[in-house]
């Protein structure tokens, strides 16, 4: 299974939230990053943030459901 980035955060929190939305619609989702990680990036500004990532099967649908969960949160 090749798994593929559907978004890049600055914490673990928006990430989970996230997550927690797209496997209530039976999306599996892998989230890579951590706190201490994050931590010290802030000071050597090399981060790549914590990565939200599903399996390329279900990339289409997560990516819709991820507009729906943003702009429920934005109405």
């Amino acid at each position: 299974m090749e798994l593929i980035t559907l978004k890049i955060f600055n914490t673990e929190i928006e990430a989970e939230m996230l997550k927690i939305f797209l496997e209530t619609n039976d999306i599996e989702t892998y989230v890579f990053g951590n706190i201490l990680a994050n931590t010290y990036n802030l000071f050597n500004n090399t981060s790549g943030g914590v990565q939200l990532k599903v399996s390329e099967n279900d990339f289409e649908k997560a990516n819709e459901l991820m507009t729906e969960f943003y702009n429920k949160d934005h109405q």
